[in-house]
């Protein structure tokens, strides 16, 4: 009956237990003699807890800390210092259970966590530019840097007690650059150091009140000294570190009362971008392609995008790109068609790990009124011109040619003119044919009268006529006659 009920309890106990989980979490690391916080949290299922629980906290640290509350919101927190002369530095395990009571207490849950305590101070440098902490380590050679050492809540609320005094000595890479009080430092990077990856280490030195500042440095042989040991208000040369590594600082003997860091920041100074010029022409004939080009200067690479806005965009200098497009040349090119008749505005957003710009290009696309080419016109008034001249200079050449010259005409023709009348065609036909039987007539009967008629060219004393020439004879005798178109007689001898 006792097992029974035993068991029964015992499952209840193993349900109840299973459905717990706590959490923990702390603000390490941190520097020995400062206060580390934990926190546990509670949970049931996903949700947290509240009630009446017991946590029991404790580390592996010797000697051991430990520490129990009980709580009735299911939180618990617990501060605890390991002190430079009792702890060394290192990794330590801190537990928390929690307990719960139903008929008697019983642990619901549990968590380990492992913590870091060290020797030096733990932070980072941050790089302020405009009042803006930079993300990365790429800064702006246009601006000057405020290098800040940002310790963990933890160390830094150790420095600020009691009035301790802060000095850290700057390098920019084995180059010493001096001490500044406090844990800031202003330098202004120079265009000799665009794009060089650059090591910015600080040594912080915290002097707790009542303590005295001397800093004494023993030699070393990274740093040019030539005395054995010395004491000197700047503990860091401020000449080049012959031998100088990544890390490597100058040597400075640990005092067991102060506290020390030392920090180091990649810096890579870059040149913000600039826009130097839009090439190409914003107005456009209707139908013309855009096409301009955006020259720039600065760090590469860069990012881009571009926007078509209609009408006249007036920019607020803070648009952004969703989706960007890198590059290594700063040289942007766009070639786009509007429509006709139109104004729009290319917004040009671009930037580097640095700077971003925005430029907007105003486009107006319009209608060409048609005009007559030039040449048109030109080349045709031009030909009537010269052919005007031409035929005016040959009119002229002509009448003085022909006051040059007489032109004397002979006319043979020693028959009667004739009244010329009007005929037919059939008329004039019939005349020919009667004329050229009647021609043919008249010669045969002026050959037949020469022969007996006597001699050439005197009077015969017979009856026949006389020998006359007439124009309109064809036949030419080749022995004693005359020949056509002779104004003189002629004998073969």
């Amino acid at each position: 009956m006792y097992f029974k009920s035993f068991t029964w309890i015992t499952v209840a106990l193993i349900c109840i237990v299973e459905g717990y989980e706590v959490t923990i979490e702390q603000d390490g690391p941190v520097v020995l003699g400062a206060v580390i916080s934990f926190k546990a949290q509670l949970y049931e299922g996903s949700q947290k807890v509240s009630g009446k629980y017991t946590f029991f906290w404790q580390d592996n640290a010797i000697p051991r800390h430990e520490y129990k509350v009980e709580e009735l919101t299911g939180t618990s927190v617990w501060n605890i210092t390991y002190d430079r002369d009792g702890y060394a530095p290192g990794t330590y395990e801190v537990e928390v259970k929690v307990q719960s009571r139903f008929i008697f207490p019983f642990f619901i849950a549990s968590k380990r966590i492992i913590i870091n305590i060290t020797a030096m101070l733990n932070g980072q440098i941050d790089l302020i530019q405009n009042n803006v902490i930079q993300g990365g380590e790429f800064i702006s050679v246009k601006e000057d840097v405020t290098h800040t050492v940002t310790l963990l809540p933890p160390d830094a609320e150790l420095v600020s007690r009691n009035g301790s005094s802060v000095t850290s000595y700057w390098f920019l890479g084995c180059s010493y650059l001096g001490p500044t009080s406090g844990l800031s430092f202003t330098y202004n990077y120079s265009t000799n150091d665009v794009d060089r990856k650059l090591k910015m280490k600080v040594f912080v030195v915290v002097t707790p009140p009542g303590i005295p500042e001397n800093n004494t440095i023993a030699n070393d042989d990274s740093l040019i000294t030539s005395s054995t040991s010395t004491t000197i208000a700047h503990p860091f040369s401020q000449q080049l570190i012959s031998d100088c590594d990544d890390g490597s600082i100058p040597f400075m003997p640990i005092e067991h009362t102060k506290y020390y860091g030392f920090f180091s920041k990649t810096v890579v100074p870059t040149e913000p971008v600039h826009i130097e010029e839009v090439k190409g022409t914003n107005w456009l004939k209707n139908g013309q392609v855009l096409n301009i080009t955006l020259v720039c200067s600065g760090s590469s690479p860069f990012y881009h995008c571009i926007r078509f806005i209609p009408g006249v965009y007036n920019s607020t200098e803070n648009e952004t790109c969703t989706y960007s497009r890198q590059t290594q040349s700063c040289n942007i090119t766009v070639v786009h068609l509007f429509p006709q008749n139109t104004v729009h505005t290319v917004l040009f957003i671009l930037g580097n790990q640095v700077s971003s710009v925005v430029k907007p290009v105003a486009v107006t696309t319009y209608n060409e009124k048609k005009h007559a080419q030039l040449s048109v016109i030109i080349v045709p008034i031009s030909c009537s011109a010269a052919a005007v001249v031409l035929i005016v200079f040959g009119f002229a050449y002509y009448i003085q040619s022909r006051n040059r010259y007489t032109i004397e005409v002979a006319d043979f023709d020693f028959s009667q003119s004739n009244d010329t009348e009007y005929k037919t065609f059939r008329e004039r036909l019939r005349e020919a044919v009667s004329s050229a039987f009647t021609r043919v007539h008249e010669d045969y009967s002026e050959e037949g009268g020469s022969s007996c008629g006597g001699g050439v060219g005197g009077s015969g004393s017979g009856s026949g006529p006389s020998n006359v020439w007439s124009p309109n004879r064809k036949n030419r005798p080749r022995d004693g006659l005359l020949f056509e178109n002779s104004d003189s007689e002629t004998v073969d001898n």
